[in-house]
């Protein structure tokens, strides 16, 4: 692995474990559907998360999954993510943080010769949330990975209300 996925991973791991968790405030708290659009390769990206509670009372795990298609190749990736939340304002809330990004790329080749490859590399995001009037946050984000999956993503994404 290179230098800069190692770094990146390293970071990831630095930001869990020194979130102090309060394991009372992990588990599956509510799921939501993601979709949106990757750069190099260019592809249409759908895709599920979940809530998995807090780290601490601005820090949430919330992995997902997700498949792109487009561009000659399929990719199918699990995201594992902590996100650090910004403020309190009950209009929107801003967060920002990083992970590592486990997944599995097949290309298409037009001669019939297919290739295929796993990875795990660093990735980062940025976004904005808000609460609909109907029940469910909606939310825009930012996605960059270091590899072989998307060098970045614009997702938009619905969250259930928890409870």
């Amino acid at each position: 692995m290179s230098r800069l996925r190692w770094y990146g991973l390293f970071t990831g791991l630095l930001l869990l474990a020194s979130s102090s968790p309060s394991l009372a405030e992990l588990g599956y708290q509510t799921w939501g559907l993601r979709g949106g659009v990757g750069v190099d390769p260019d592809q249409g990206v759908i895709g599920v998360h979940w809530n998995l509670g807090n780290f601490t009372q601005r820090t949430r795990l919330q992995p997902n999954f997700e498949v792109g298609f487009g561009d000659n190749a399929t990719i199918a990736s699990l995201a594992i993510p902590v996100h650090y939340r910004f403020g309190s304002n009950p209009n929107y809330t801003p967060y920002a943080g990083g992970g590592v990004l486990l997944g599995y790329i097949n290309y298409d080749k037009d001669k019939g010769d297919n290739s295929s490859d796993w990875f795990i590399e660093p990735l980062a995001v940025v976004g904005i949330e808000w609460p609909l009037s109907g029940g469910g946050d909606l939310f825009v984000e930012l996605d960059l990975s270091f590899g072989d999956a998307h060098d970045a993503k614009l997702m938009l994404g619905w969250m259930r209300r928890i409870r």
